[in-house]
């Protein structure tokens, strides 16, 4: 039994050795779509408005990201990452999302979702994005372990983390409430931060152009 723990520790220290090694940090990544400021206004607007009716102590968030994927992966794959991302989202082509009402996740937040609706642009163009960003998946990970996150529902947060007797009470309201706001999905925006900070950057702005293949990878070429 000395002998295997002796040995679990020794990997271990080489892990944290290897993980050390220029290049090998892992980052938090996520790709999001450019929401104009308009919008992004609106909904921090009724983020106010919500912290003004239920106090929270830690306030409320002043990102608003509707994101596509979540992921992390190691530095040194970064550049083949964006790469990969932009070959994908200039050959999509740009649509109209309709942010509308509100939504509950049971028991601690409270959404504005994308109104989905049989045949939508959203709704086409959303579930078509996912499966071409699942086609790269193996490289939005650092290992089997920790796949990328593609949300089932797209949203944005309204508040989160609010304790069971807020929730309920902002719900009941909620529920009935009305929301919309509309903007062309023409551009996403890869985000970037390093562990153990809080602040994302944006690493790469990629426009759709409805592109072909051949056109997308000397486009690529070319930049």
């Amino acid at each position: 039994m000395q002998v295997n723990q002796a040995g679990i520790e020794r990997r271990r220290e080489g892990f944290f050795q290897y993980a050390s090694l220029p290049g090998y940090q892992e980052q938090e990544y996520q790709l999001v779509w450019a929401i104009p400021e308009v919008v992004k206004e609106k909904i921090r607007k009724q983020r106010l408005l919500f912290q003004e009716k239920y106090p929270l102590p830690y306030g409320y968030t002043a990102q608003v990201v509707l994101p596509l994927v979540k992921f992390k992966q190691r530095q040194l794959l970064e550049e083949r990452v964006k790469q990969s991302i932009y070959q994908l989202a200039t050959g999509w082509r740009p649509f109209q999302i309709r942010l509308q009402n509100y939504a509950a996740q049971p028991s601690h937040s409270l959404f504005i979702p994308v109104a989905s609706r049989a045949g939508s642009s959203a709704e086409n163009g959303l579930w078509g994005i996912t499966k071409e960003l699942k086609s790269i998946q193996h490289l939005l990970r650092p290992d089997k372990e920790h796949p990328a996150f593609f949300p089932t529902e797209h949203k944005i947060l309204l508040a989160g983390k609010l304790p069971s007797t807020i929730f309920d009470s902002a719900w009941k309201e909620y529920a009935n409430k009305t929301f919309t706001a509309q903007f062309l999905a023409d551009a996403c925006l890869l985000l970037k931060r390093s562990q153990g900070t809080t602040n994302w950057q944006i690493l790469q702005r990629i426009e759709l152009r409805d592109l072909p293949v051949g056109v997308r990878q000397q486009s690529l070429f070319d930049a």
